[in-house]
């Protein structure tokens, strides 16, 4: 038999986001978005997983699942509430918080922005607005004072181009603006900006952690690889979807200066334009793949691509997300072994990923949809917090523990 193993040293871990776990965080943009109706099942995020108050059962539970690292975010709005004000005691529960997870073997990589902005900020115009950047750089500086011994890997911003295209075009995202093309080049032009002080900053500030961010990778495919109006099509999408403007120019995300690239991967869709060379493209599902209950299709070897694409960039690679929503764990836990297989190959072929970080540990509140996605491998029964390990948290416990795939035949 021939055990398929993963580099020594090699991360395991889930990610999570503050505000969809935490409850009880009302001075953030999301909490207001979610009382004027912005979400689509009419939820809110308090409680949601209570996992500010149960942080050490829940890394208990990690734990069980052999993780040695964990990818968390420190919620803006709590820390510093009012502009310039910083909440002394939210500081300590952070510490806390990363006391815990060292304590229980689990390395920090700490997100700074995960979607969510303190009231102050966003009532001021945002990301979108002038002087952004510098506001968070304020918040950053604090944070690596104070919190910057305990963490193992900063992540300065979670998915960029999804918030700005959610917030200023899709909706479906705090301030909840349609077709506001302008808005959302100024909030990835200002997250552009931010990105590279905050890098700046925190090598200063904390010397030898590692910087990066994490960036969301849609799989553009041309619906006929055959045709050269598909090929354009999707190589005309994947640039937009994986750029931000720097200094007037389109560049690709993961060319920002970082020490490592997070990569975050769920899907894919076929590209065609809507009519020969226009600049307009249709995205479709590949058919016969299965689903996810989002209606994304599943193929968990396109996270090799992903990983592939990357190589070229020469860093260090972590995927700071991938997992599946559904309520049927048996479609988890099918989706889950493929795309290890996937990562254990792509490290084979010699890309230098480093680590894994499941999307997401617990079943929790999932944006503008509430808590109908579950990408959880613990469910957890909102009206008890009573959490149960599911058999894709099982399975995922089996290879971290072993550092390796099942064995197969020789």
């Amino acid at each position: 038999m021939v055990e398929r193993r993963f580099p020594d040293g090699f991360l395991w871990g889930c990610a999570t986001a503050a505000h969809q776990v935490e409850g009880n965080n009302h001075n953030c943009d999301w909490w207001e978005f979610e009382q004027r109706g912005g979400i689509l099942t009419g939820d809110s995020a308090d409680p949601a997983c209570d996992h500010y108050r149960r942080f050490r059962e829940d890394f208990a539970l990690l734990r069980q699942l052999h993780n040695n690292a964990h990818r968390f975010s420190v919620e803006w709005s709590r820390i510093e509430p009012e502009e310039g004000r910083f909440d002394a005691a939210q500081i300590a529960h952070y510490r806390e918080v990363l006391a815990e997870l060292r304590a229980q073997g689990m390395a920090p990589m700490v997100t700074l922005h995960h979607f969510t902005s303190p009231l102050w900020f966003a009532r001021r115009g945002g990301w979108a607005a002038a002087g952004a950047p510098q506001a968070f750089l304020r918040f950053v500086r604090r944070v690596a004072a104070e919190l910057g011994d305990l963490v193992a890997f900063w992540c300065t911003i979670n998915e960029p181009n999804i918030y700005a295209y959610q917030g200023w075009m899709g909706g479906e995202f705090p301030p909840g603006r349609r077709g506001d093309l302008l808005g959302m080049v100024r909030v990835l032009a200002n997250l552009s900006r931010a990105h590279e002080q905050a890098v700046a900053e925190l090598h200063r500030l904390t010397p030898g952690v590692p910087v990066g961010l994490a960036h969301h990778e849609w799989l553009m495919m041309p619906a006929d690889p055959r045709r050269r109006r598909d090929r354009l099509a999707a190589r005309v999408a994947q640039g937009l979807m994986d750029g931000w403007p720097v200094r007037g120019r389109l560049r690709p995300v993961v060319e920002a200066p970082s020490d490592y690239i997070g990569l975050n991967h769920y899907s894919g869709s076929l590209v065609t334009p809507t009519r020969p060379w226009s600049g307009f493209v249709r995205r479709f599902n590949p058919p016969g793949l299965p689903t996810s209950d989002f209606g994304w299709p599943l193929q968990p070897q396109w996270l090799r691509v992903c990983l592939d694409r990357l190589r070229a960039a020469n860093r260090p690679i972590y995927v700071t997300e991938n997992g599946v929503a559904t309520v049927d764990d048996r479609v988890r836990v099918r989706f889950l072994r493929g795309a290890l297989e996937a990562l254990w190959k792509s490290i084979a072929d010699g890309v230098p990923v480093r680590g894994y970080f499941h999307w997401t540990s617990h079943d929790n509140f999932e944006w503008a949809h509430g808590y109908s996605m579950r990408f959880g491998l613990i469910a957890v029964d909102l009206a008890t917090q009573r959490r149960t390990i599911k058999p894709s948290g099982r399975l995922y416990a089996r290879v971290a523990e072993r550092n390796a795939l099942p064995a197969l035949a020789a």
